[in-house]
């Protein structure tokens, strides 16, 4: 059957990427890790007053369509920003092999104010969002004072980024459950079954030091109401950062027994029926790193030597999923602080990727029935799972030279910094094949105004690739 499955697969590469039979097997081989990514800093606003209106933290970074949208937080000096919401054109790329030849669109930049009535969302930070179609859809955070934000119902508000108006979704709870109102939470999107999911979070005060809630609910659009999901099992700790990709719920965490940073994830499985099943829903946990010494864990349960893991953090940290196509998929790790019993941080200007199973019924999940069967491709040194599947490894950054008229400041890259509670500012773009972030704190605890894209380099992933 295996043999069957990489014949398919040589046949598909062929006719995929047009070239020999040799080298499509060949390229069954090749690793799946490093990815080759590079920076680019977004220009940044034309006026002073602008600039200072993006400069800050505890924000939300959407992305729908070419644009990213930016809500809520505070600024410089600790005052809530206001609820407009500003959008920044990113740039797009062709299938082209290098910077010069590559389609960009300039920057732009637009401030849609709020309307001064209860048709819009209070200011407000350390808040939840996601995008859903033409929807900015924000929820919870904490105001001026600290204390969580009570809305009617838990709702959600929807910020309709065609016609520039707020509309609210009554957000009401199953029967003998409380939503309590929360902050430093995650909200994400299932598009194939039409729910938001919403994990984690505050619900006393905001202060870091209080317990964080490892519940998970769910908000479906076709009963309009929250439900908890009755998990059988719970991360291994609060969340440092989360993301959700194919219907999985995934975390990293600090267990409180052993300090070790943890990969957690829970499938969602694909219909009503599926979760209501016994044993359906469960938490998995992958511990990969140790507080002390980080590479004396693993980061795959079948190696426990295997030394590239990413650094031990506490927070500040955020996880973005990435695609190189045919359903090759990565989880990016990025950036974060560690903190020692004296509360003094060190901040991390690291990137990792993380390889996760690859979407079901793809040409990477055929290519890696291969490697995991076909001698040859099983239990290497680099890639112990045969398909490389929860190994990480840093990114390979590669230099992009920039136009003069892009260049800011001569930054080739943001340096150490904290993107808040849990990665909130930092979204998914270019199709699932970047990542965009603006803003956070840098190791001199100063806010920054800029905002960067990082995404997969030129000559490398810009066609689809299966590896």
């Amino acid at each position: 059957m295996a043999e069957v499955a990489a014949g398919v697969l040589v046949a598909e590469q062929v006719v995929a990427t047009g070239v020999e039979a040799g080298v499509a097997a060949a390229a069954v081989a090749t690793p799946t890790q490093p990815l080759k990514m590079c920076l680019e800093q977004l220009a940044l606003p034309k006026t002073d007053e602008d600039v200072q209106a993006l400069n800050r933290s505890h924000h939300t970074v959407t992305v729908i369509g070419s644009k990213a949208y930016i809500f809520g937080g505070q600024d410089s000096t600790g005052n809530l920003c206001s609820a407009n919401v500003y959008s920044v054109s990113l740039p797009t790329t062709a299938n082209k092999t290098s910077p010069a030849d590559a389609e960009t669109t300039r920057t732009e930049y637009n401030c849609y104010k709020a309307p001064t009535s209860e048709t819009s969302p209070k200011p407000r930070k350390r808040h939840a969002a996601c995008a859903q179609g033409k929807y900015l859809v924000i929820h919870g955070g904490v105001d001026a004072e600290g204390k969580p934000i009570e809305e009617d119902d838990n709702s959600l508000w929807l910020w309709d980024s065609e016609s520039n108006q707020w509309s609210k979704l009554e957000g009401p709870t199953q029967l003998y459950k409380t939503l309590a109102p929360r902050y430093s939470h995650s909200l994400f999107f299932d598009v194939s079954q039409n729910f938001f999911v919403l994990y984690g979070g505050k619900s006393t005060s905001s202060s870091d030091s209080d317990p964080a809630s490892t519940e998970t609910w769910l908000y479906d659009l076709h009963a309009f109401a929250w439900t908890i999901v009755p998990a059988t099992s719970s991360p291994a700790g609060p969340a440092i950062a989360t993301a959700y990709l194919d219907s999985t719920l995934y975390t990293i965490s600090t267990s409180a027994e052993t300090g070790e940073n943890s990969i957690n994830y829970l499938y969602l499985q694909k219909s009503t029926v599926d979760r209501e099943k016994p044993d359906s829903l469960v938490w998995k946990s992958i511990p990969f790193s140790n507080p002390t010494t980080t590479s004396a864990i693993s980061s795959t349960p079948t190696d426990p030597t295997h030394p590239i893991i990413p650094p031990h953090r506490d927070g500040g940290a955020a996880l973005v999923p990435l695609s190189t196509g045919y359903g090759r998929n990565y989880l990016v790790y990025m950036f974060g602080y560690s903190a020692n019993a004296q509360g003094t941080r060190e901040y991390y200007s690291s990137i990792y990727t993380l390889q996760v199973p690859s979407t079901r019924n793809t040409l990477a999940s055929a290519k890696d029935t291969v490697r995991n069967h076909l001698p040859g491709f099983l239990k290497s040194k680099t890639s112990p799972q045969g398909s490389g599947e929860w190994t990480w490894a840093p990114i390979d950054l590669v230099p992009v030279e920039v136009p003069t008229e892009k260049a800011v400041g001569g930054k080739t890259h943001p340096g150490p910094r904290s993107l808040f509670d849990g990665g909130s500012a930092a979204s998914s773009c270019l199709g699932g094949k970047g990542v965009v972030f603006w803003g956070g704190e840098n190791a001199k605890g100063e806010m920054e105004s800029d905002g960067w894209v990082l995404r997969l380099a030129y000559g490398y992933a810009d066609k689809a690739r299966a590896e």
